[in-house]
């Protein structure tokens, strides 16, 4: 068998999440299965980070989904000369649903047929990033970026309809010319054909991330666990709203100042500033800001992991706590939530919005470690339904079955 996969960057496990897991599928589809994997991809990555090993590899932006890119036609041909050329069977889509129709339209002008799997890694509708007027107060300097936002957010009533126009037709298209459209969870079904204005589902499939790592925690370090609570990811607040979480925490310490509990975010982004300037106006004083750091040392010493994201996918930080025993407390804000954590048991599900069930929540656990320890017990169990070796089996079943 040999597969494609089309990505934004170079395959590599270190640029962030559609990263590794398709550096994780691409090594078990090598060593484990014996097929041979190509890598189709837009942006060549930084010469210090390790990149996947492949069996041949091609440089050339597919994805255009406004349409206003010079060279993404010559690109597609040249792309699928390449697929000929190593006789690929199957095409997987790892960015951006335009890409499909594009594929599909050069393999015909070309006299070749390859399969084409395409991968959407956000919930639904939530890959398109709309501007409001608001956003402008963000400019801080005179640049061809600050430009953008400031037109963007000035046209907002024009530009954002017609945004998500254009990204409604790529939905659709990519159902059109795609084999399958495999989506993070049975959820997101639904929210797909609402999305995209179609009523036929034949071609969806469900398919979870794998668990980032091989391994999780011993016995032993989960006995050494600190009071820690945690959050890893990328500050920005658009999406995980960390704000809240800083209030949350604001409160917790006025509620419990000898408390040897402390709250650790890992990561960057670009609210990270503000970040800072919030958590300094609350005066709190067991929180710490640990830059962008491996985040397994982080996982391992924490005993609770905090996330109050606005939308997600299948966000991969979560089953990446339950692997090391980091007890989850989430906001109900994505619907893939309820098919990786089933309150009470490996972590606790709180209403969207609701600060004062969170703190709660925090401070019942707290409190109770022997509940703490089962649910961290029952995540570490829980969590091997994303094993790896499960995920990529699954894998396997989907690519043989669609070359029947």
């Amino acid at each position: 068998m040999n597969i494609a996969f089309y990505t934004q960057q170079e395959i590599t496990p270190y640029t962030g999440g559609i990263g590794r897991v398709t550096s994780i599928l691409t090594d078990f589809f090598r060593y484990h299965y014996g097929w041979k994997v190509f890598s189709l991809f837009a942006e060549i990555v930084p010469s210090n980070f390790t990149k996947t090993e492949v069996d041949g590899a091609l440089q050339g932006r597919l994805h255009d989904r406004y349409g206003i890119r010079k060279g993404i036609k010559a690109n597609t041909l040249q792309a699928v000369r390449f697929l000929k050329k190593n006789q690929v069977d199957i095409v997987i889509v790892q960015t951006s649903m335009d890409v499909p129709m594009r594929l599909r339209m050069a393999m015909k002008q070309i006299g070749y047929n390859a399969k084409i799997i395409t991968c959407l890694h956000f919930a639904p509708g939530k890959d398109i990033f709309l501007n409001r007027l608001s956003d402008i107060k963000n400019v801080s300097a005179f640049s061809v970026g600050g430009m953008k936002i400031i037109l963007k957010s000035a046209l907002s009533v024009i530009y954002n309809p017609l945004i998500t126009s254009l990204t409604k037709k790529c939905y659709r298209n990519a159902y059109r010319y795609s084999d399958w459209v495999c989506l993070l969870s049975e959820s997101y079904k639904d929210e797909y054909c609402a999305f995209a204005g179609i009523q036929e589902r034949h071609k969806l499939l469900a398919m979870a991330n794998p668990l980032s790592f091989g391994t999780g925690i011993s016995a032993n370090e989960q006995n050494r666990k600190q009071p820690v609570a945690l959050v890893v990811g990328r500050l920005t607040e658009f999406q995980k709203r960390i704000s809240m979480i800083l209030s949350i925490w604001s409160r917790f310490e006025k509620k419990h100042p000898e408390s040897e509990w402390r709250l650790k975010i890992v990561g960057n982004g670009s609210s990270l500033a503000d970040y800072k300037k919030q958590a300094k106006e609350l005066g709190l004083k067991s929180c710490s800001f640990e830059g962008l750091q491996n985040p397994i040392p982080y996982y391992k010493e924490s005993k609770l992991f905090l996330m109050t994201s606005a939308f997600e996918g299948f966000p991969m930080t979560l089953v990446e706590a339950e692997q090391f025993g980091c007890v989850p407390i989430v906001m109900d804000s994505f619907s893939s939530l309820s098919s990786i954590i089933t309150d009470g048991k490996n972590g606790r599900i709180i209403a969207n919005h609701d600060e004062d069930g969170f703190l709660s929540a925090m401070e019942e656990l707290m409190a109770n470690p022997e509940k703490l320890q089962q649910l961290a017990t029952n995540a570490l169990e829980d969590c091997q339904r994303f094993s790896q070796e499960n995920i990529c089996t699954q894998w396997k079943k989907i690519i043989e079955q669609i070359m029947q």
